[in-house]
Formats: structure tokens, C-alpha cells, sequence
């Protein structure tokens, strides 16, 4: 079983976002200690063919954790002892995601409303999985820290070896201030370790995150798929030296780019990319215009002569 080493740094589960040509720009960078696949639904993994998939790739496992959706325990069994065959470093279990499309099943942050599922649930996957377990939840359904805590504390009986909290609420959505006040709360009540999650925007962030809750490790969303440098930058903060200049945009883009034909199809690769293009783009005067001409486009080789086309001409 791998350690959990404290003050780790955490890039998260995406839809559409953590896959692995995106996981790979990021870890160009350096800094990034685990990664999180996308979620995976365990009504399918068991059978899922990983010559066609594109969801359980890779280039390394030692480093990703596989984050697993379900509420069935059978399911969630047979489909953690599946990830566990890959020798993954976690296998996790979603009670977190607020979309409606999850939660109507009973997935994700549901599972925070039916403890006792929610415990067989962990259970189960901690009964097929011989690496580590952990679960990553949110504050949950209402602000409520006591009942975050005594949840949280199942999970810790259960099985779970670390627990994330994405510090909103289920009603939060991506929208509110992240309380972090709860990832401190919950840290001063576990004996596992305990990493946070929500509102790091800047890498000094990450710094004041580890500072005012005594977390174990940070994890970082959306501004890593902005700013897939940002963890390098942490990592400069953290020992004590100054974060390099951001690298060209350009280049990311297109190494980007070029990840996505490397491990998808055509039509899957454009479809990421340009959803990656929205989220790089925002470090850009003229990114709304840029995505409008990249979305446009037809094939890859399309896509990218727009983007080198706009940074040849400065749009703004």
C-alpha cells in the first residue's frame, strides 16, 4: 500500500477535464504530487474494455487515483476490485458531485443523506481493494459541521485511509466561498488524513489553506486546468523560492494539442480540446474570441491552425 505523504498536492476529479492527455500538460509542469481520473461509473468498469475506453487510461498508476460512482455496494465491489488489478495509488469513492444527473441515482453527494448505504458502500470497495481507499464528499446537504464530522468519522471506521472535503455545500454548487473553516474542523476531529479542497485561485492560496486548517494535502480544480502550471508554482512557494514566470500560452495550448491525438481518437481529441481552449483561454485578453474560432473547427489540424493564426496576429 503506497503512503499518503502530508503536505501532498492534489490535482481533481473533472468531468471531461482530469482525463489523461490533460493530467499529462500538468504533470509537464512538475509539482502535482496525485492526480484523480475522471469519475467512473461502477455499473461499468466491471466489464469495460480498456483497448477501447477513454476513460481508464494512462501513462502511470503509481500517482492516480481512480475515483469511482455508484450506490450500489455489489457494483461498487466488483467495480473497485477491477481498479484495484491496475495497482492504482487510491481507489476512491465519489459522495461529492452535486450534479443532478448523479445525484438523482443516489450517487455522489447523495450518498451523504443515507449514511448507513453510504457506509455499506465504502465498505465494500475497502473489502476489494488492497491499496488505499479514500472518499472525497463535501460539506454536505446543509452547513452543518457536526454532522459533517460524525459522517466523516463513518467513513474513518469504514475504511477510508484519507478523505477529501470539498469545503461548499451540495446547494453550493461551484458558486460559494469555500469554508474552509470545515476542512479545519473536520482535520481537528479525524485521525486519517485530511486534504481540502475549494477556493484556491492563486498558488498562495494553497499556502494559506495548509496554514489555517492544518490539512494534510490541497487539491486543486478548476484554476489547474487555467493555469496547469500552478502546482509548480506552489511547490516554488513552499520552498521558500519565487514561482517562475508563466510559460507561453501558446505552447500550452498546442501541447495540449498534441496530447490529445497521442492518446484519443480524433473526434474525442477535438471535443477536449475545445473544451480545454475555454479554460486556457481565460488567461487571455482576446480568449472569448479565440474559443469562438476554435470551437468552429471541424478537425484538429483545423483547430490548432487557429490558434496559431491568433497568437501570430495578437487578437484583442
Amino acid at each position: 500500500m503506497p503512503p499518503f505523504k502530508t503536505r501532498s498536492l492534489f490535482m481533481a476529479p473533472m468531468v471531461d477535464l482530469s482525463h489523461v492527455a490533460y493530467r499529462e500538460l500538468v504533470r509537464s509542469f512538475g509539482g502535482c504530487d496525485v492526480f484523480y481520473s475522471e469519475m467512473l461509473n461502477a455499473r461499468i468498469v466491471p466489464g469495460e474494455n480498456t483497448r477501447t475506453s477513454i476513460y481508464l487510461r494512462w501513462t502511470r498508476v503509481d500517482d492516480l487515483v481512480l475515483q469511482l460512482v455508484g450506490g450500489d455496494p455489489e457494483k461498487m465491489h466488483l467495480a473497485a476490485r477491477r481498479l484495484d488489478g491496475f495497482r492504482p495509488f487510491s481507489v476512491d469513492v465519489n459522495m461529492g458531485c452535486w450534479l443532478k444527473k448523479v445525484t438523482c441515482h443516489g450517487w455522489g453527494v447523495a450518498l451523504m443523506e443515507d449514511p448507513d448505504r453510504a457506509r455499506r458502500v465504502l465498505s465494500a470497495v475497502r473489502e476489494a481493494v488492497s491499496t488505499l481507499v479514500s472518499v472525497k464528499m463535501r460539506i454536505g446537504c446543509s452547513p452543518d459541521p457536526e454532522a459533517m464530522c460524525d459522517f466523516a468519522s463513518m467513513l474513518e471506521d469504514a475504511g477510508a485511509d484519507f478523505i477529501v472535503l470539498h469545503a461548499r455545500t451540495a446547494a453550493d454548487g461551484l458558486s460559494r466561498k469555500a469554508r474552509w473553516e470545515y476542512i479545519a474542523r473536520l482535520k481537528e476531529r479525524l485521525r486519517v488524513p485530511v486534504v481540502g479542497n475549494g477556493g484556491v485561485t492563486r498558488a498562495e492560496d494553497a499556502l494559506e489553506m495548509f496554514s489555517s486548517t492544518g490539512c494534510d494535502g490541497v487539491m486543486v480544480g478548476r484554476q489547474a486546468v487555467i493555469q496547469p502550471w500552478i502546482f509548480r508554482d506552489i511547490k516554488a512557494l513552499m520552498e521558500g523560492s519565487q514561482p517562475e514566470p508563466p510559460p507561453p500560452l501558446e505552447d500550452v495550448i498546442l501541447d495540449l494539442h498534441r496530447l490529445l491525438l497521442e492518446h484519443f481518437g480524433e473526434d474525442v481529441a477535438l471535443k477536449r480540446f475545445k473544451t480545454g481552449v475555454v479554460w486556457l483561454s481565460q488567461n487571455l485578453t482576446f480568449g472569448h474570441h479565440l474559443t469562438t474560432l476554435v470551437g468552429r473547427q471541424k478537425t484538429m489540424e483545423g483547430a490548432a491552425s487557429v490558434v496559431r493564426d491568433a497568437f501570430l496576429k495578437g487578437i484583442s
